[in-house]
């Protein structure tokens, strides 16, 4: 995806985006063209792999955000944070209060359990930033699978 495109599904301005990036540690790189100019034509064709079937895994999570201590305000920021920036780009549907559906596509088992990994880790991090914390289980419908 796009800066632009991001910025636009987000409501946000490029400049925004980049500032929220560099605030994670995002590495920003400039444009990159490819290696190989349009001039030059590949010399042999690799064996194709064949590829390995996208399936996607309907996730619920159960969230619940609170404040550090009761001198601290922040739970509701930090919760739409979390919505907008982490839970949005896997089509989030909320059930309930505190619970939410998740559409991941995974290639493998060892990719989605990173895949789920690294967002949970976001989710802590996002409530953090607002000096809240978090509780959250997350499970694959239909499975014993559970985060």
């Amino acid at each position: 995806m796009s800066v632009s495109a991001i910025s636009e599904k987000l409501h946000i301005s490029r400049s925004t985006l980049y500032s929220y990036l560099r605030h994670r540690g995002v590495e920003i790189g400039a444009y990159q063209t490819s290696a190989r100019s349009r001039d030059q034509q590949p010399t042999a064709l690799a064996p194709a792999e064949p590829p390995a079937t996208e399936r996607v895994a309907t996730v619920t999570l159960r969230l619940a955000v609170a404040n550090n201590s009761k001198f601290v305000r922040g739970r509701k920021r930090a919760t739409e944070n979390i919505e907008r920036y982490c839970l949005t780009f896997y089509g989030m549907k909320r059930l309930e209060t505190g619970h939410y559906e998740l559409s991941i596509p995974y290639r493998s088992d060892a990719e989605l359990d990173k895949t789920v990994q690294d967002l949970l880790t976001e989710i802590s991090q996002e409530a953090d930033m607002r000096n809240c914390f978090v509780e959250m289980d997350a499970w694959e419908e239909g499975t014993e699978r559970r985060w």
